[in-house]
């Protein structure tokens, strides 16, 4: 993985995104109480105290490698997060608008989730601290999925001409956005099972396409 970078880097600089990239790969496949730092440090091609003069410690570096993810997904999704969710706090979003606004994320969220490898990394650690959760569990769970997720909760019940905040619209965004966990914990079963071998521009397509009549059906409830 390429860490994202607005400019060339510095050769600290290098090494604290060898080892920011190197923890992630470490996390997302042994999770936070199976990777070490010796583990980390081997991989990245450093010694010990040069992870410990960057991150402080492991903890560090979980919360590190969570940050980054955080900040990946604003400089990816944060125009289109934010533009829906000033139109939903203003109040006078039709339910058309809101409809129109769920399309798009959800556009946004298959081509996140069924991105190239480096994307993939991000998420496999997400997807790790899902069910194992680490030191970086609460920056994932503040700057990215309750935000998210009520967003699309809000812009759910206004498309269904009702007031956000009801318990029914927020479990109606946990399960729309949760169903494309079959292309991400679950997607060597889901490509077996479809027969695919990736996920193409077509078949991204095709996900995307009945992702929508998800939403159709709770828009529809």
């Amino acid at each position: 993985m390429s860490l994202e970078t607005k400019s060339p880097l510095t050769p600290a600089e290098m090494t604290k995104a060898r080892i920011l990239e190197a923890g992630m790969r470490c996390f997302a496949r042994e999770g936070f109480a199976g990777a070490t730092t010796r583990m980390i440090a081997a991989e990245a091609g450093v010694t010990l105290p040069v992870i410990a003069y960057h991150f402080g410690n492991k903890e560090g570096l979980h919360r590190a490698c969570a940050q980054e993810i955080v900040e990946q997904h604003s400089r990816r999704l944060l125009p289109l997060v934010c533009a829906a969710r000033e139109a939903a706090n203003k109040g006078s979003l039709s339910a058309t608008e809101a409809r129109d606004w769920l399309d798009r994320i959800l556009e946004a969220l298959v081509n996140a989730v069924t991105a190239d490898a480096e994307q993939r990394l991000t998420t496999d650690f997400v997807l790790r601290e899902m069910s194992e959760q680490g030191p970086g569990y609460a920056l994932l769970f503040e700057g990215l999925w309750s935000p998210g997720i009520g967003l699309v909760a809000d812009l759910l019940a206004i498309a269904r001409q009702r007031r956000p905040g009801k318990e029914e619209e927020r479990a109606g965004a946990v399960m729309l956005i949760t169903s494309l966990s079959a292309f991400t914990a679950i997607e060597p079963v889901s490509l077996a099972f479809l027969g695919w071998e990736r996920l193409d521009g077509t078949r991204r397509d095709t996900v995307t396409a009945l992702a929508k009549r998800l939403l159709d059906g709770l828009v529809g409830g």
